[in-house]
């Protein structure tokens, strides 16, 4: 799901397991008629997912900066604040692994048995680079489009400030969508090896390096 407020002057990108559905949720109840707001999927009943449909073009929920620079036009967009969250990557990938264990939409027939061994063999992270940078292929580098990057960890201290800058007022997170896909519990932070934690941080290196979290 991605919001975007005119009024606002900001854009915020969804990226995997970083409590995105519920900031987005509780988000677009205190946005106006004219903010873009895609659909949760699964639905959740009282979201009002509005204008990320106009013409032939339609917004999906995990649209990257680009794909939103080129819905609302490079105008619009060059003026607007464009934030996201990032996740300790090993514990992005934790959620990750159980979300696509135990979630009943993403799993619905229980096809999806990999254990976390497996999971981590299978190298399928939630890197998520390409929704809040674009490719430079001249330079050979990732450049970031996100202004704002927030640490997930610090998610309740430092999201409501950002928006009351921004004039949204009183912001608080309280929806806790997805929150039960962690259950059962499969595994748990001490039983990643050293070698399963190296091989998340090589792929999630990039992504890394461009926010200056968790390296």
């Amino acid at each position: 799901m991605a919001v975007i407020s005119f009024h606002h002057r900001f854009v915020f990108i969804k990226t995997q397991k970083t409590a995105g559905t519920s900031i987005e949720i509780d988000l677009a109840a205190c946005l106006g008629s004219d903010a873009v707001v895609t659909p949760v999927e699964p639905a959740v009943a009282g979201h009002a997912p509005r204008n990320h449909v106009q013409g032939a073009r339609t917004l999906t929920a995990h649209a990257s900066a680009s794909q939103i620079r080129e819905f609302i036009g490079a105008g619009a967009f060059a003026g607007m604040a464009v934030i996201c969250v990032e996740r300790e990557p090993v514990d992005k990938c934790l959620s990750h692994f159980h979300m696509k264990r135990n979630s009943p939409y993403h799993n619905p027939d229980g096809a999806y048995r990999s254990d976390w061994a497996q999971y981590c063999q299978e190298g399928a992270f939630p890197v998520d680079i390409a929704r809040y940078a674009e490719r430079d292929a001249q330079a050979g580098r990732w450049r970031r489009r996100a202004d704002h990057v927030i640490a997930y960890e610090r998610l309740n201290e430092d999201l409501p400030g950002l928006l009351a800058a921004l004039g949204v007022e009183g912001f608080q997170l309280t929806s806790r969508a997805k929150s039960d896909y962690r259950t059962p519990v499969l595994v748990r932070p001490e039983d990643v090896t050293p070698a399963q934690r190296q091989r998340i941080y090589e792929a999630f290196a990039g992504s890394c390096a461009l926010t200056g979290l968790y390296l």
